[in-house]
């Protein structure tokens, strides 16, 4: 057995193998591509307003036939810039009153600010203990300084703050809005009042997850908030409820142009096509009018909500996190999660299980990620099949 058959046959034993799976998608449903496999229900998709389906209207119109390419050949900083990528910045500008810079994708955007931002001066990111792979990823790639606060826990990154900013020139706190795992929104208005008590202390914000599907229209929380001028760094991914491709960061004129000489994910990387960039401008012209699908997602979100905790009351080892569109359900063990997550799918519905080291010890979880397109149907049958599971699973 060679090395890797080793390091696979471990992660099988532990629960902990991936897979690659590739379906054929339609709306709120997929299709594995075995034959005969039937169309199941899709709890994993982040498309949280239901805005793939906008794909046709955008082919048709004027600004797809403007873009039709389907690369842009080179790096932004060569010849890789088109007229439709200053436009879409325009028009994010213009929205959040900051300078606009494109990236390629969230991840490539986490990566390539935390390795600029600690390059800039000596540096200590404080870091939510539950922030996204990628943002880690970046600070560990530039050996930056960084400690982890308490997730939300405002005490625990204050005595950080008191403990540590003296030694550094420049404290950057970095938050996701709505925490991707966790279903919960950070407390941005302490932050905020935090930066406003110390002085070296800046903000970064990963909007990931809260652009397009959160705040009366859909920009996020910062800008619901009103604290957007607060937040040195906003970053918005066009990958989930925009329905696209790409990312961007928002912040200063200067910040902007240290970014474009110092970010190598942007400068190394081909551009992004200007047929996806056109979408994503076609998609936030229209963000405004997507109110009732926002409305629709907070009705469901409700709804899984009350029945998920109504579970918990009646059966033991359950809790509930999320009271956004991502809602969890925690099961604690690998094994009780993957169990559920395969009783799930046998009843044609995808709820993938979670399971650490993605998420803490005895926190594995199955994750619905709720979509625009579903209805109260959908979320029935899931919470039917869940409860039969865990009846059997209590007299077993």
């Amino acid at each position: 057995m060679n090395k890797y058959q080793q390091k696979l046959l471990a992660l099988e034993s532990s629960g902990n193998l991936r897979v690659l799976n590739d379906f054929v998608h339609e709306g709120i449903y997929l299709k594995p591509l075995t034959p005969n496999a039937p169309y199941i229900l899709n709890f994993a998709s982040n498309d949280y307003l239901s805005l793939s389906t906008q794909s046709q209207a955008f082919l048709n119109s004027t600004l797809a036939k403007e873009n039709i390419r389907f690369s842009s050949s080179s790096s932004r900083l060569l010849s890789g810039g088109f007229d439709i990528a200053q436009k879409l910045e325009a028009l994010l500008e213009s929205k959040f009153g900051k300078s606009c810079l494109l990236f390629n994708s969230g991840y490539s955007a986490n990566i390539g600010l935390m390795e600029s931002l600690a390059r800039l001066e000596l540096t200590l990111f404080l870091l939510d203990e539950f922030v996204h792979a990628s943002i880690i990823d970046g600070i560990k790639l530039s050996r930056a300084h960084f400690r982890r606060y308490k997730h939300n826990n405002m005490l625990d990154l204050e005595t950080k703050i008191q403990q540590l900013a003296h030694k550094y020139q420049q404290v950057i706190v970095v938050t996701e809005a709505l925490f991707s795992m966790e279903g919960d929104l950070a407390f941005l208005l302490d932050i905020v009042a935090l930066k406003k008590k110390y002085k070296n202390v800046k903000i970064y914000l990963d909007e990931a997850h809260s652009i397009g599907a959160y705040g009366n229209l859909g920009l996020g929380l910062a800008k619901e908030l009103g604290c957007e001028i607060g937040i040195d760094f906003i970053m918005l991914a066009f990958g989930k409820a925009i329905a696209s491709v790409g990312a961007c960061i928002l912040c200063e004129k200067d910040a902007k142009e240290y970014f474009v000489n110092s970010a190598r994910s942007l400068i190394y990387s081909t551009a992004l096509p200007p047929l996806n960039i056109a979408f994503s401008y076609f998609i936030f012209q229209k963000l405004a009018g997507f109110s009732a699908q926002r409305a629709r997602l907070q009705e469901l979100s409700m709804y899984l909500n009350k029945e998920l905790h109504r579970l918990c009351s009646e059966f033991e080892s359950l809790s509930v996190r999320g009271d956004m569109y991502i809602v969890s359900l925690i099961l604690e063990s690998n094994e009780r999660v993957q169990n559920a997550s395969t009783k799930l799918l046998s009843h044609n519905i995808y709820a993938p299980s979670i399971r650490y080291p993605t998420v803490p010890k005895n926190t594995a979880r199955l994750r619905f990620s709720l979509n625009a397109g579903m209805d109260k149907s959908h979320i029935t049958q899931t919470l039917e099949v869940l409860e039969s599971f865990l009846q059997q699973e209590k007299l077993s």
